[in-house]
């Protein structure tokens, strides 16, 4: 059992993303545990868990369900909002990159909820959007989504490794951020997620240094890189995430190829921290050897102890 490091409470601005969260202390609903630590079911209608997970057959039918414990979506997009989308798509081996199932499917449900627009930050792989079952049905809205052009450099002033970052301009300017990764190794910080993730919206400029103060493109420097990533998702976090956990590599992350297991899950919350340790213990690792997401929690971005996680697989 995963032993509690950080027992801290962080105190965080009032937003949508966090209202939410919040909703939970003025429920007053308790929480039913099921057989194992840390995995709780609702025991009532108001009662909104830390994570959702839900079996991945058909992603189009099912995140909508996984999404109505946390509000559905109409709790985080609005009429005329435009909606940020962050996926891992550059790789092309299994278990490497965030199925287009999962990244369509979230797309549709954001423009059936109001959305103006869906913008991509980073560009897709040529043939990215081709792979998904829903291509031919979706491809209309696959043509209006817009992807990050424009760079801007911001100050983190709270960062300790990272104090500035190159940076797509639509991350900042979206009103909406949803972070969707998949889970899985990364042999420079053990496990990729929502957190190092994010380093899809930074520059190449900016991911060399992250690597290493002097820029050298290098996987050996674990502590640094970890820091870094921590650092860079002080600038903004997601207000959803929706973790792929479908297919997931289990060794030569990134791009692989690598063994990989197959939970055949999706997850959901509005902590990234949270999910990216959940998704750790999916793929039997240990969220100790993975820096970035005690650096995150010490940054006071979420919640990584399983064992205050309230979890709900439906």
């Amino acid at each position: 059992m995963v032993k509690p490091i950080i027992n801290s409470i962080f105190m965080k601005k009032i937003t949508r993303r966090h209202f939410v969260k919040n909703s939970i202390a003025l429920s007053g609903t308790a929480f039913i545990s099921l057989q194992l630590p840390g995995i709780l079911k609702a025991a009532g209608p108001l009662a909104i868990p830390d994570i959702v997970t839900i079996g991945a057959d058909d992603p189009m039918m099912q995140i909508p369900q996984l999404l109505e414990p946390l509000g559905g979506i109409e709790a985080f997009v609005k009429k005329g909002d435009v909606v940020g989308i962050l996926i891992n798509s550059p790789w092309v081996n299994p278990g490497t990159y965030t199925h287009p199932d999962v990244a369509l499917s979230v797309a549709k449900l954001c423009k059936d909820a109001g959305a103006k627009n869906i913008v991509c930050f980073k560009p897709v792989r040529e043939g990215y959007w081709e792979e998904s079952r829903y291509y031919e049905s979706l491809k209309p809205l696959i043509d209006e989504i817009i992807y990050g052009d424009d760079r801007v450099e911001v100050e983190i002033p709270k960062g300790i490794e990272l104090n500035k970052a190159e940076i797509f301009k639509a991350f900042l300017d979206v009103d909406v951020y949803i972070s969707i990764p998949v889970a899985k190794h990364h042999s420079g910080t053990n496990f990729s997620g929502n957190l190092k993730g994010l380093m899809g919206v930074s520059t190449s400029a900016t991911n060399r240094h992250m690597h290493s103060p002097d820029g050298e493109y290098t996987y050996e420097k674990h502590e640094y890189l970890s820091q870094c990533i921590a650092d860079l998702n002080l600038i903004r976090q997601p207000d959803l995430c929706i973790v792929d956990a479908i297919e997931c590599i289990l060794n030569n992350g990134p791009r692989g190829p690598g063994e990989t297991v197959k939970p055949n899950l999706i997850l959901a919350g509005i902590d990234p921290v949270a999910l990216d340790a959940w998704s750790v213990n999916l793929l039997d690792f240990d969220v100790y050897d993975v820096p970035t997401i005690e650096k995150a929690a010490i940054h006071g971005l979420g919640q990584f102890d399983l064992s205050k996680l309230n979890v709900l697989q439906l």
